[in-house]
């Protein structure tokens, strides 16, 4: 529904995301869909959502929804933020342990990530894991 939309100008696709034709991204039970930000391309996508409630009876949870503007100025935030009910975050945004960026991951962004791994590995229960049993921990560990 959201590439159809896309495809019929109900809504835009953000300026770093054009040149792809991508309009959004699923994760497991995540959506995350980008736009220009202007208010009626985000109506457009608020009007697919609403599309979505009356063909499967399923809602958007405003209360775990987040809308991120990058580069929209003051103005049209300010009228952006009137008129949705969703709460607004800010950038960057961390999904799993991981920065969402608009640029190449360097070592710096996902090193907390692998920290948090390197500890789990070596605790004290690792430590008294067969190889096997700590291959299998990292495994676990990494999905």
């Amino acid at each position: 529904m959201i590439d159809k939309a896309a495809i019929n100008q109900r809504f835009g696709f953000h300026p770093k995301c054009s040149n792809i034709s991508l309009t959004h991204l699923c994760f497991a039970d995540d959506l995350m869909v980008f736009s220009d930000g202007t208010m009626r391309l985000i109506e457009g996508i608020v009007g697919v959502f609403d599309d979505f409630l009356r063909m499967s009876g399923l809602k958007i949870s405003v209360e775990k929804s987040m809308v991120y503007l990058a580069g929209v100025l003051d103005t049209p935030r300010a009228s952006i933020s009137q008129r949705l009910a969703f709460e607004f975050g800010s950038l960057p945004v961390w999904y799993l342990g991981i920065p969402l960026l608009t640029k190449k991951l360097q070592t710096l962004d996902y090193e907390p990530l692998i920290d948090r791994i390197r500890g789990r590995v070596s605790s004290c229960k690792a430590q008294a894991l067969s190889f096997s049993g700590r291959l299998q921990l990292l495994s676990s560990v990494i999905k």
